[in-house]
């Protein structure tokens, strides 16, 4: 659905459609975006579950946030109701360098779409997304940049070995798509880096909790979601953050990670470069396809090469006072102007203007 693009006030009803019920990473922004442009304007916000049958009367502009999944799985009933609505902006992602053209006739029947990176936008572009696609990042809020460090981290096992054995905490976040994370990867990283040092101990965050990793056995130290000030205390524990994803269009936590003051290392080429500072990127090279048999994401990622990883996580724990210095220089200057909710808030208003 094409709508003539100009800026000026908003004059229509705004919706923004996004998983409320169901607690997933696209809800999670969602809300954040949500809850500071409610401070400048009026949004109503919708269930993603809900919004193929909703009755529409008022010519709605509506944020469908993720787009892909609604728009493929309710195509029909979205067909009933799209000649009613003044458009629609897609918010998605491209977790690969590359879409089917299943999911460009998608991305090409909205009006516009948004994608947290750089990356996302190329993969979308290069895939053949006609309309407009507009880069937004994600980000953090300033408590996650402003708030003193923990002085009892989270959780209390971690503050424990790290006091009693003097260990350094790896951290890694293994949400989903063990693959496309690069899970393999950072076990292998690990275990080279154990070799040669005895003074490190790996914790993982994933779907269910958090695992503790020392070498020999791993064993599950906290179960469930965790709440932001257990996030931010988690972050505390860390000395190192180790971004091992292959693919993704952004990668939050290696963003909240550097927010609090933890160096991180990741792959050169992913989406995370948006955000990362040079002294964190590691050579890489081409992965083999993300996902096997995805209807949306059908391209490639970047792998960091292993032994120059290996080599960099060397150098950050050998030097980690340094290293702890820039990664919290580089939050106070790069990541509070350009990552935080507040400013990325202004800049989705300014789109959602341009089209209301």
């Amino acid at each position: 659905m094409q709508v003539e693009a100009r800026p000026g006030a908003i004059t229509r009803p705004v919706w923004y459609v996004y998983p409320i019920w169901k607690k997933v990473s696209f809800s999670i922004v969602a809300k954040k975006h949500l809850q500071y442009l409610r401070r400048m304007m009026r949004v109503e916000e919708i269930d993603e579950l809900t919004f193929p049958f909703t009755d529409v009367f008022s010519r709605p502009l509506v944020l469908m946030h993720p787009y892909f999944y609604p728009a493929e799985v309710f195509a029909r009933h979205l067909a009933h109701r799209i000649p009613k609505l003044w458009g629609i902006i897609g918010l998605d992602v491209a977790d690969s360098d590359m879409l089917s053209q299943h999911a460009v006739d998608l991305a090409n029947r909205a009006t516009a779409m948004i994608v947290p990176s750089r990356f996302s936008r190329n993969a979308y572009v290069r895939s053949g997304v006609r309309v407009d696609v507009h880069v937004l990042p994600h980000g953090v809020d300033p408590e996650f940049i402003d708030r003193p460090k923990s002085e009892l981290p989270f959780p209390e096992i971690l503050r424990d070995l790290k006091r009693r054995r003097n260990l350094k905490v790896l951290l890694a976040y293994i949400v989903h798509s063990p693959y496309r994370k690069g899970e393999d990867l950072l076990m292998e990283i690990y275990q080279r880096l154990r070799r040669e040092r005895d003074d490190v101990i790996l914790a993982i965050k994933d779907m269910h909790g958090i695992i503790l990793d020392n070498g020999q056995k791993r064993e599950r130290i906290f179960d469930g979601w965790l709440r932001e000030h257990q996030q931010i205390g988690l972050y505390d524990s860390a000395d190192l953050f180790l971004l091992t994803s292959r693919g993704g269009g952004f990668e939050l936590p290696g963003l909240e990670a550097l927010a609090r003051g933890v160096p991180v290392i990741a792959a050169k080429g992913g989406s995370w470069e948006d955000y990362m500072p040079e002294w964190g990127l590691v050579p890489s090279r081409p992965s083999a396809p993300i996902f096997d048999g995805n209807t949306i994401h059908v391209g490639r990622g970047v792998e960091m090469i292993l032994e120059r990883a290996v080599d960099k996580a060397l150098d950050i724990l050998d030097n980690l006072d340094d290293y702890k210095a820039k990664a919290h220089e580089y939050a106070q200057t790069r990541i509070r102007q350009e990552f935080t909710w507040p400013w990325i808030a202004e800049n989705l208003k300014r789109i959602i203007e341009r089209y209301a």
